[in-house]
């Protein structure tokens, strides 16, 4: 089997080995370096059956022994421990969290040093990367974000969101097992797996939560003229006097009215308009169009920047979505 990322994956696969070495290839990807190193003469035994689908993975992983895995990450992903059995110690930047089957926990990959464990544990792992979570919680506030979540890393697995977070990735992994059910369904595997993804940003603390559990209060007037009016000439150099003018209020009423109602700036939420332009337009692009021509079109003339706020924004490269165009795949006839 290819030795990559296991969170790039996208089809169900079992990996079943005893020897450490192997074992590390198989978590370490090219933005991270995992290390399992034995604590007993006895090694260890892991054996892991991962799934992935729709920018999420379930992988439930199964260990005999003890071992430290040694973890350096640069990548921008989530990791979510919820553990059947057995008992893990995590070092999250020198902080000990304590996983069982009573308490999980969620981590960010680069602020997690190491995972101690002694078996036999089972736990199920969710890989989120930090582009999903954000992309979702910008649906849901409808005004965009930037930056880490910064969750309170401990999950109570016995109720309340914590065991409701747990049963449905359970459920969710195994539908996407070989053959099962939500592998050949996309809409319904979607709407899990986004159901799955607002659950975690809805229960489980973190940064947002406040704008989150926010009261959305009625938009004021010269706000809603200045979405409305961006709305109707997002393709057009606008510039911020522009805007206000439309507004009918002055630049600074307009941009304390943003802050307070779109959480954001009338500049980034603007960029944040056309990047649901672009999106849009390179799902249902025509075989004579290019990436470059409808940034420019949508106001985006620096390649470089553009292709960077779009990966962070959907997760991937607007090539990808070019390639994935309802018009470029289907079938002739």
């Amino acid at each position: 089997m290819r030795r990559e990322d296991l969170a790039d994956k996208e089809d169900y696969f079992v990996v079943d080995c005893t020897d450490p070495a192997e074992i590390s290839s198989i978590l370490s990807g090219s933005k991270s370096r995992v290390t399992v190193k034995p604590t007993t003469e006895s090694g260890i035994q892991f054996k892991c059956e991962y799934a992935a689908a729709d920018h999420l993975g379930l992988a439930l992983c199964r260990y005999e022994g003890s071992a430290v895995f040694e973890h350096e990450s640069a990548n921008e992903k989530y990791l979510i421990f919820l553990p059947r059995y057995g008992f893990a110690a995590i070092n999250v930047n020198g902080a000990r969290v304590v996983t069982s089957p009573r308490q999980g926990a969620i981590v960010a990959c680069q602020q997690t040093k190491s995972l101690t464990l002694s078996g036999p544990m089972e736990h199920l792992v969710i890989v989120v990367d930090l582009a999903t979570l954000s992309r979702r919680l910008m649906d849901m506030l409808d005004a965009p974000v930037s930056g880490g979540f910064d969750f309170i890393p401990e999950i109570d697995l016995t109720a309340g969101p914590g065991l409701t977070i747990a049963q449905t990735a359970a459920a969710l992994h195994s539908g996407l097992a070989a053959n099962a059910a939500l592998r050949n369904a996309p809409v319904a595997r979607a709407s899990f797996t986004n159901g799955l993804v607002e659950l975690m940003l809805e229960s489980l603390p973190h940064r947002h939560t406040s704008e989150l559990n926010r009261p959305a209060p009625p938009m004021p007037r010269h706000v809603k003229r200045a979405v409305d009016f961006m709305r109707a000439n997002l393709s057009k150099p606008l510039t911020i006097q522009e805007i206000a003018l439309a507004s009918g209020s002055g630049i600074r009423s307009l941009q304390q009215g943003f802050r307070r109602f779109k959480l954001t700036t009338p500049t980034s939420y603007l960029q944040y308009l056309r990047l649901d332009a672009v999106h849009q337009e390179l799902l249902h692009a025509k075989p004579s169009q290019t990436v470059c021509d409808i940034a420019l079109k949508w106001g985006f003339p620096h390649s470089g920047r553009f292709a960077a706020d779009y990966r962070k924004r959907f997760g991937q490269a607007p090539s990808q979505t070019l390639q994935s165009s309802s018009f470029r795949t289907r079938p002739p006839g």
